[in-house]
């Protein structure tokens, strides 16, 4: 787990998430989240230099490069020992067969939002405000998810558009950053080692268990 800020800049993390997306050796399982991530940060950058973030070089620095390492350190770790928190591993051992690409899809994003984001959010401190937590919302659906979906599906998924999908699931989203608001702030505000330890395991097992739901949607 990334424990401090990056030491590099978006531009730096959208090259380094393109060679990660490139990359012959990784599992077609992983593909679909790795583009949409890829595009989701390349979204994020334009937003941040459009001056929709009330502190861009901080964005551009620190909040959007470290959250981009959780995941990418995340995945380093899994190829090198398998030592990865366990809704990872539920998003990275699981196999295409028998479920939807939007449920391997959304592995990534509950993994990366319900395991990461609450200890992101920790990591960044008081610069890290509730008003640019919330316009990250806004990104997500309206420079993200009309410009990588279309892609997904003519490059890897071609049936993504007819998968069925739970109602909830895009609401499921913004509900779970909201949670991890929530968690950021307790993790922030622990008094003490051992009660911030207990928070993280619980943040842990409730990423867990947002695995398991979305692997048990068709079943």
């Amino acid at each position: 787990m990334t424990s401090s800020r990056a030491d590099h800049d978006t531009a730096d993390t959208i090259a380094a998430m393109t060679a990660h997306y490139r990359d012959p050796a990784l599992a077609p399982q992983n593909r679909p989240f790795a583009l949409l991530y890829l595009r989701t940060t390349e979204g994020m950058r334009d937003a941040n230099a459009a001056g929709e973030f009330s502190a861009p070089e901080f964005w551009d620095r620190s909040v959007i490069p470290t959250f981009a390492d959780y995941y990418l350190d995340a995945y380093a770790a899994w190829q090198r020992d398998g030592a990865v928190d366990p809704a990872w591993r539920v998003a990275f051992e699981t196999l295409p067969a028998g479920i939807t690409c939007t449920q391997l899809i959304y592995l990534g994003i509950s993994a990366h939002i319900n395991n990461d984001l609450a200890f992101m959010i920790e990591d960044m401190g008081p610069g890290y405000l509730y008003a640019d937590h919330k316009h990250v919302d806004e990104v997500l659906a309206v420079r993200a998810r009309p410009v990588v979906y279309p892609e997904i599906q003519r490059d890897l998924c071609p049936g993504l558009f007819g998968e069925t999908v739970p109602p909830t699931a895009d609401v499921d989203i913004f509900g779970w950053r909201e949670v991890a608001w929530r968690q950021g702030q307790a993790l922030a505000g622990a008094p003490d080692r051992a009660a911030r330890d207990a928070i993280a395991g619980q943040i842990r097992d409730h990423a867990h268990d947002r695995a398991r739901e979305i692997i048990a949607w068709h079943r």
